[in-house]
């Protein structure tokens, strides 16, 4: 053709198709280097029915990596007076799946603890209250958002930093009343310093926890 249209089309055709592949390619590496939404599980915390407090955890994951932010507040009124308030503020930074570093500041009604882990050679150094020791690179604290405590005897107390040893029993599969809905739940039994009960869904988060207090009272923590 003396006017070259089919050759100047082809060319044309060939450079909108380069645009549009280097705009999704711009738009996949913008997705790929999104860090992944923060998960939030907040609960409410009920003694005897009443409500008493919040419970909030935020769970950030990127690659092997996974952060969390744990924070609890909670206070028991008798007759319009304060009888026991709890507040703890806590993060961990786990790489996978191994914990490389925690942090933790407690006010247990008045008494006040400050507990840290970090990486230190191989292994993990603990700074609770202001005593350094050693950790087993292996151990995980007394976290129930993530089940992996589960498998484990001896567990980390995010509060105070002992050591505690721990036994769990398995309950089996239970129905749970969820906010409107019923689910499917895992149930354990947990004995240590402080026993509890806790469920997870069929995806391992937790849905549930259970304590019950030195006065007999139940302590539950669900979803909001």
């Amino acid at each position: 053709m003396k006017n070259g249209r089919p050759g100047s089309d082809r060319a044309h055709d060939g450079a909108r198709v380069r645009t549009v592949l280097a705009i999704f390619g711009a738009l996949w590496l913008t997705n790929a280097s999104k860090p992944a939404a923060a998960e939030t599980m907040q609960f409410t915390i009920t003694r005897n029915g009443d409500p008493i407090g919040t419970h909030t955890i935020e769970i950030n994951r990127a690659g092997p990596e996974t952060t969390v932010n744990i924070t609890t507040d909670l206070a028991v009124t008798v007759l319009f007076i304060t009888a026991y308030r709890l507040q703890q503020r806590g993060g961990e930074r786990w790489v996978t799946g191994h914990l490389v570093a925690l942090n933790s500041t407690t006010d247990n009604n008045g008494t006040h603890h400050k507990v840290a882990v970090m990486m230190k050679g191989s292994d993990l150094q603990l700074n609770a209250d202001g005593k350094v020791s050693r950790l087993d690179k292996d151990i995980v604290p007394f976290s129930p958002w993530n089940p992996e405590f589960l498998r484990h005897s001896t567990v980390l107390d995010t509060q105070d930093g002992r050591l505690s040893p721990v036994s769990v029993g398995d309950q089996g599969l239970e129905q749970l009343a969820i906010r409107t809905r019923t689910i499917s739940a895992h149930h354990y039994a947990i004995k240590s310093r402080y026993s509890e009960d806790v469920w997870y869904d069929q995806r391992g988060r937790l849905v549930q926890v259970k304590i019950i207090g030195s006065d007999g009272s139940i302590i539950l923590y669900k979803p909001d």
